[in-house]
């Protein structure tokens, strides 16, 4: 019967639509008409991959891009297929034509669009118009919206969306009227937000009486901490503007009632403190001042409120001054203040910490026998001290970093020979096989690594310098050295590195044509760290294929009724859950948490960074209720909160103790999601690119959020950065784009699948070489792979960035998921 209908369905479509259009409506409205479990809720904007799209295979040389059109409404549209392409339009960012789609549906005779759709498409219309930007379209369509229906139940939220419509059009006592409008019709739910944006027109208009009247009943309504502390800090920024300090200190007060994250608190108090100064008030500020020196002194604020102390005369102990100036590089004031310190305390009274400080002090301003000196004091009065290796290896460091690396070797030895026991011997030879690799002097690495993981077998160093030795040695030619030290690696290590240490040998055994061993050596290596990329890596090599490679046939279904009873059934056994019923739906303590309430509600005005503050909080109370954790994992899916989605999975599957790739696939369906399908897939076919990859790649670089940005400014889901950006819109002749297109999802995602594929096609489909390039560079990919030759093994150790090589990694394991769960069974 399902079969039939969804045949049915497409045949209609394509009669309608061009092939863009039903491929977006197969995915989001599929589930709806075949009577899937998890759209029995009226949900707005859910987008659910039901069914397995006709993709080919990734072919090696893919057709030549050629730019997206932008999806054009058919002039009579099917309306239930038009309100479903219509909600994927806004979901994916192409507010243009969600406009023109939801108006297209109200423009046609009122008999041949069902009421319901009609209102649906009058709400949606309003929303996309206010997120386009078009103000004045926003506000007519939802003036529309209220009046044609004036019992719907989004009436006080059309009310809500007109005045932020109007606070766009800078239209502030209408925005005033409408969010008032708002409280009356929905009180006790989102007040707090209301009232903070009827401060904010206030504010606009000059009124400062009535915007701080406001903002002090947005603080006295309820929202979770963190939004409330920037709501404090807000309202307090607006009392000091109005010149009333007194309130504006009890709201720092108030703030720090309840903060406990150190550098907040330290930068809070300071804010406060810096309030009375200005004001005159020496006699409060400065003991506030003093509680930050005493209880914060590793923050930038503790130095600050250290100057403002002895500018007014009040004396800072000459310790505490040290600290302070080191945390904050002023090391000449540190030098200055410990050396008062150690001058006036008698020496059985000085933590050797200070000694270490103020040896690091010297050494920054270039002082190396002065640093020495400070050292040399802990080795001679604090023997025992836990700081004795510490300071010992310092002296290394000093000499080291003064150009006498022979100096620092033999000092790191004197360490390891006279004090073998001491928890920095380890370290102290690890750095011996490293400064020898830097001279050059590689038979004295490689030996100083193999004496390193026989004396301190397991440790970090030990496990380092024998991967690091057992490279060296392989690159060099002296196999059998480096199966020696991939040997010991394999049998003293333990986790990635004894994994990485098992995939070396294997290879080795493979060179001398030693299959049996070989094949061993993968196996062995596939079991020590499940999930993990030499893990991963060996278990491909023993089933005779490199990475990235796609199972026969996908399997995008997840949420099928199947699907849901499976993961049912898992979660009662699992967590011994007792009781029948679905238990996907939100259980009625969790809609009713006043977080769930709230951020339901701010979800549904668009006010989506509000929404993300109260569920992260609603997550975090819940975090050991499996049960809960999959009902808010499931519902922040439905309603296109993705991230928050995997975050909810991931500590329900990691609760569970069970690996990923073990749990039912609708559970780990949300936590390695295929969001945006609709835009992935058809992207994907275009430049031939394998999807899978693909979903990896937005995984690692945004957990599919769109509104992303790192702190190279990449931007989007697919973290593209703005020269990027211009360069492909360039390459795909988009005239019109502009930078903040990329945190469009439509534009996004076919601008980063054109990216990678363009880095394929230049490293001759090899991933590896690709993905470092979209990452660290196409110019630093060559170089790596020119180094390597080619070998995906040695061209991942080639990678100089750590980022880069990480990044590798990374999608190398969230790609193998992905296969793992998506695969046709």
């Amino acid at each position: 019967m399902t079969s039939t209908l969804t045949l049915a369905i497409i045949a209609t479509m394509r009669y309608f639509l061009a092939f863009r259009l039903w491929s977006a409506v197969l995915i989001c409205c599929l589930p709806t008409l075949i009577g899937c479990a998890l759209t029995q809720q009226s949900v707005p904007l859910v987008i659910v991959v039901t069914a397995t799209p006709g993709l080919s295979a990734p072919t090696e040389t893919p057709a030549q891009p050629t730019a997206a059109p932008t999806p054009i409404p058919t002039p009579t549209p099917i309306p239930f297929i038009a309100i479903a392409e219509a909600n994927a339009a806004l979901q994916n960012g192409n507010y243009e034509a969600a406009v023109q789609i939801y108006r297209a549906i109200l423009e046609q005779p009122i008999t041949s669009v069902d009421p319901r759709l009609r209102a649906d498409a009058a709400f949606g219309y309003g929303q996309a118009a206010l997120r386009e930007g078009q103000f004045s379209l926003a506000v007519d369509a939802l003036s529309q919206f209220i009046s044609t229906y004036p019992e719907d139940a989004r009436r006080a939220q059309a009310h809500f969306l007109r005045g932020d419509a109007y606070l766009g059009a800078s239209a502030w006592q209408a925005a005033i009227a409408e969010f008032t409008e708002y409280l009356k019709l929905r009180p006790n739910l989102i007040e707090s937000y209301a009232y903070e944006r009827i401060g904010d027109a206030y504010l606009a208009l000059g009124d400062s009486a009535q915007a701080l009247a406001n903002y002090a009943l947005a603080v006295e309504r309820s929202r979770s901490l963190v939004p409330m502390l920037i709501l404090r800090e807000k309202l307090a920024a607006a009392y000091l503007n109005a010149g009333d300090l007194s309130a504006a200190i009890e709201q720092y007060d108030a703030i720090l009632s309840v903060a406990r994250n150190t550098g907040y608190r330290a930068a809070i108090m300071f804010t406060a403190a810096n309030a009375l100064q200005r004001a005159n008030n020496l006699a409060a500020a400065l003991p506030r001042f003093q509680e930050i020196v005493r209880e914060y002194p590793e923050t930038p604020e503790a130095y600050r409120a250290m100057q403002v102390l002895l500018a007014n005369g009040v004396r800072v102990e000459s310790l505490r001054r040290g600290q302070i100036s080191y945390a904050a590089r002023d090391y000449a004031a540190a030098i200055e203040a410990f050396h008062e310190y150690t001058m006036n305390t008698p020496l059985g009274q000085i933590d050797p910490n200070i000694y270490l400080l103020l040896g690091r002090a010297y050494r920054e301003v270039g002082n190396a026998a002065a640093a020495n000196t400070a050292f040399e004091t802990i080795l001679t009065n604090y023997p025992t001290s836990p700081r004795f290796g510490e300071a010992w290896l310092e002296q290394g460091r000093t000499l080291f970093l003064s150009g006498d690396v022979q100096g620092a070797i033999k000092r790191y030895m004197a360490l390891a020979e006279t004090y073998p026991n001491l928890p920095e011997a380890a370290e102290a030879l690890w750095r011996v096989g490293y400064l020898y690799s830097t001279l050059g002097d590689t038979e004295q690495s490689l030996a100083t690594f193999e004496i390193l993981g026989s004396k301190y077998p397991g440790t970090q160093q030990a496990m380092d310098g024998l991967f690091r030795g057992g490279m060296a040695a392989y690159n060099q030619g002296a196999l059998a050295r480096a199966e020696r030290l991939f040997s010991l690696l394999a049998a003293s290590g333990k986790g990635e590195l004894q994994a990485a240490g098992y995939l070396w040998l294997g290879r080795l055994y493979q060179i001398n044509n030693q299959e049996a061993l070989a094949r061993s050596a993968y196996a062995q290596a596939a079991q020590i760290d499940p999930g993990g990329y030499y893990s991963l890596r060996a278990a491909d090599l023993l089933a005779g294929h490199g990475g990235f490679v796609p199972p026969p046939r996908l399997d995008w279904s997840f949420n099928q009724p199947h699907n849901i009873e499976e993961a049912e059934a898992w979660m009662r056994q699992t967590f011994k859950i007792e009781g029948g019923g679905a238990l996907w739906m939100l259980s009625p303590t969790l809609e009713a948490d006043e977080r769930m309430v709230r951020g339901a509600e701010l979800w549904a005005v668009g006010a989506y960074d509000e929404a993300k503050a109260e569920f992260s909080a609603l997550t975090e109370a819940y975090s050991q209720n499996p049960l809960a954790l999959y009902q808010l994992a499931s519902y922040y899916y439905r309603i296109g909160h993705y991230r928050e989605a995997i975050n909810a999975a991931a500590k329900l599957i990691d609760g569970s103790g069970q690996p990923v790739t073990q749990v039912p696939k609708y559970i780990a369906a949300l936590r390695y999601p295929i969001a945006y399908a609709d835009l992935v897939l058809p992207a994907a076919q275009q430049y031939g690119v394998d999807p899978l990859l693909v979903f990896s790649v937005i995984r690692q670089e945004s957990l599919f959020q769109s509104a992303a940005t790192s702190s190279a400014q990449a931007q989007g889901l697919m973290q593209i950065i703005p020269t990027t950006g211009s360069y492909i819109a360039s390459k795909l002749g988009r005239r019109d784009y502009q930078n903040s297109d990329l945190y469009r999802p439509h534009i996004n995602v076919p601008f980063g699948v054109y990216y990678l594929y363009e880095q394929l096609q230049a490293f001759n489909g090899n991933v590896y070489a690709a993905l470092a390039a979209y990452n660290g560079g196409p110019g630093n990919s060559a170089t790596w792979l020119r180094i390597s030759g080619g070998d995906p093994d040695l061209f991942l150790q080639a990678i100089t960035f750590s980022e880069t090589r990480t990044y590798v990694r990374r999608i190398y394991e969230q790609y193998a998921v992905y296969a793992a769960i998506y695969a046709a069974r």
